[in-house]
């Protein structure tokens, strides 16, 4: 009788260690399979993360070259400026004294007509001045200027750069011809001619 108990006790151990065998080699088994699974995932979230990292670092660098880009195309544009500006005060300085230039005469007479033209009237009022001009030879300018109209020479430049302004007998139309008011007029146009000359634009 102990013989027997004593082989159904060794059978006992006998198939409790092979379960127990068994159930370490599952639990190894899960538990690798898990720890791959885990090994996977952390993979993947740290390539997802390096990927956006790298995503996010790529739009800095555009950003910071595009920040630069826009402040040199701003430096450029203040430079191309300050060069136009420099050579419209060379323009306005040298018309300031363009009496003392040949033709000054001929030109004059051409922003009378142009100012009496503009104005239409009879009985038009054309006022003209231009530093250092002789006198005599603006008042010249009566003789051309239509019967009925009245020249009034100025002591010095209009408008700063001189130049002629009609207006009709009772000031309702004034046409300044003035260099100036020309250059207003002409703004947009004479910047994109000196842009082009200068710049080749």
């Amino acid at each position: 009788m102990s013989q027997s108990f004593e082989k159904l006790q060794n059978r006992i151990l006998s198939d409790a260690k092979l379960k127990a065998g068994e159930l370490i080699r599952e639990a190894e088994a899960k538990a690798k399979q898990m720890e791959e699974a885990a090994k996977a995932e952390a993979k993947k979230e740290a390539e997802a993360f390096l990927a956006k990292a790298r995503l996010d670092a790529e739009a800095l660098r555009r950003r910071i070259l595009s920040s630069k880009v826009r402040a040199n195309r701003l430096r450029l544009l203040e430079e191309k400026n300050r060069i136009v500006q420099s050579i419209l005060s060379n323009v306005e300085e040298r018309l300031s004294v363009i009496s003392d230039t040949p033709g000054f005469m001929d030109t004059v007479k051409k922003m009378v007509n142009e100012a009496v033209e503009a104005v239409g009237a009879d009985q038009a009022v054309v006022r003209v001045g231009f530093n250092q001009a002789s006198r005599k030879g603006l008042d010249s300018l009566s003789k051309d200027l239509p019967r009925g109209a009245k020249l009034v020479v100025e002591e010095g430049a209009l408008d700063q750069l001189g130049g002629v302004v009609a207006s009709g007998a009772s000031n309702r139309v004034t046409y300044n011809n003035s260099f100036r008011a020309r250059m207003d007029r002409l703004d947009t146009q004479l910047l994109t001619i000196i842009s082009s000359i200068v710049f080749g634009e």
